[in-house]
């Protein structure tokens, strides 16, 4: 099919094939390119007229030990690091306090041995009992697979457990490239791509939504990324459960991936603009929502990518500790002011929602 025609059927609603996806996304030509983001922007544009969202949060990264070492990450420390630690409950619970306001709590961790199932109901009970009205958006599917192997329970067991304890929706992260072949080079030790679909299905079976993000720009290749996009969609045709989807760059300063494959940027903006822009025109309303990441690719560069096909702008976060230790330099926190100036700097209507992407009052 020609191009222009490919692109104006899917502005008509045809739904992109994998094979297509792939074929826009090595798109070099700079005005095929541009026919590509004015397209992912006419789709989004009927999807969500004009409205940007984000939502007022704070990250919790309770510990820093991990088990895995994985070659991408230079977040985790080992047991015995001077620089390791642990937040205990009171802990956690203090760092919520200080972020008056919020309505999401994120919170993720490292595998720590010294934290098991008990230690996580147990938190969530606590957070949920104390601020009762805080949605906690937390753990990744590795998490809940690393608890729920180590506690001997079934996962329909552990997420049932979770939900009664308060947990809101799961992070839809440790995906990285779902892919097993470039998950052996960059997180061989993390659950491979079936298990990760396995255990996303299931949490959405519980009616627990969850995010779905994909990690960029390291040694995977453009059919890679495609292959990773059509697994998403997959799901999401099957279970409805995912809220948004969130292209993540890889920030390889500090990390030993970048050592060993001698990766010396992160992956440019117009690259990034590349896959937010496919992703629009692949996912259409079968993932309604694409989020940026403005703390990996810069506020600047996420205020350009709401013409490109984004219309979520991700959270006020407060604190984060994952890009920041790899080397990213874009911020750990925008205030609300900030992130409404930002939207409305690129033209577009800013909307504070949950974490649901139910719309709250301006």
């Amino acid at each position: 099919m020609k191009f222009r025609n490919l692109l104006d059927d899917v502005i008509d609603g045809r739904e992109l094939t994998t094979h297509e996806a792939l074929e826009l996304l090595v798109e070099k030509d700079p005005a095929r390119r541009h026919a590509i983001f004015h397209a992912a922007n006419m789709v989004n544009q009927e999807l969500n007229r004009g409205v940007v969202t984000y939502v007022h949060n704070r990250n919790v990264n309770f510990t820093n030990v991990c088990e895995k070492q994985c070659a991408f990450c230079a977040y985790y420390r080992t047991p015995e690091s001077g620089e390791s630690y642990s937040l205990s409950h009171v802990e956690v619970l203090d760092r919520i306090a200080r972020t008056p306001g919020i309505t999401e709590v994120c919170m993720q961790g490292g595998l720590n041995p010294t934290i098991d199932l008990d230690w996580i109901l147990e938190l969530l009970g606590k957070i949920h009992r104390t601020f009762p009205d805080l949605h906690i958006h937390a753990f990744s599917p590795m998490e809940l697979d690393y608890y729920a192997t180590r506690a001997r329970v079934s996962l329909d067991d552990e997420v049932e457990g979770l939900k009664d304890a308060g947990w809101g929706s799961m992070c839809g992260t440790a995906a990285e490239i779902l892919e097993d072949s470039v998950r052996e080079v960059i997180c061989p030790d993390k659950i491979t791509t079936a298990r990760w679909r396995q255990i996303v299905e299931t949490v959405h079976d519980h009616d627990v939504m969850s995010s779905a993000t994909i990690m960029f720009g390291h040694v995977e290749k453009p059919e890679h990324i495609v292959g990773h996009l059509e697994i998403l969609r997959d799901i999401q045709k099957k279970t409805r459960g995912f809220t948004e989807f969130i292209p993540l760059p890889f920030v390889p300063y500090t990390t030993r991936l970048a050592r060993e494959r001698a990766i010396a940027e992160m992956v440019s903006k117009e690259e990034c603009f590349m896959l937010y822009a496919v992703s629009r025109l692949y996912f259409a309303e079968t993932i309604r929502n694409i989020q940026v990441s403005w703390v990996k690719l810069g506020l600047e560069a996420a205020i350009e990518s709401l013409s490109l096909g984004v219309n979520d702008m991700g959270g006020t976060l407060f604190e984060e500790n994952i890009t920041r230790l790899a080397g990213g330099t874009q911020g750990q926190y925008l205030s609300i002011e900030m992130m409404v100036d930002a939207i409305r700097k690129a033209g577009r209507i800013p909307r504070r929602r949950t974490t649901l992407y139910e719309l709250l009052p301006s």
